[in-house]
């Protein structure tokens, strides 16, 4: 299951960061969670990944660590191909119906 994760920084003083920073060094995603992509947005306010997990629960897992700092939007996606085939299956079926 692959999901795309935005996050917004909330707790933007002087502390929060550093204790952000020194979480996000001590922590390592688990083995059922692996990152495809991760880059933070060139104005400092946040960032985005792109993981691919076993569950939702484990993407709660790893997003429940940096509650504290981070509004995180957590998004189920699916590869453009398969999106892209499973609407026109969508747009068939509309069509089919009088």
């Amino acid at each position: 299951m692959l999901f795309l994760n935005t996050w917004r920084i909330i707790d933007s003083s002087e502390h929060g960061a550093k204790r952000a920073l020194q979480v996000f060094s001590g922590w390592s995603p688990p083995p059922e969670h692996e990152v495809k992509g991760f880059c933070a947005f060139a104005d400092g306010s946040g960032g985005a990944s792109i993981a691919e997990v076993d569950s939702a629960a484990t993407m709660l897992k790893v997003t429940a660590v940096f509650t504290p700092w981070l509004e995180i939007q957590s998004r189920a996606i699916v590869p453009i191909e398969e999106g892209s085939a499973l609407q026109a299956e969508a747009v068939a079926f509309r069509d089919s119906i009088s």
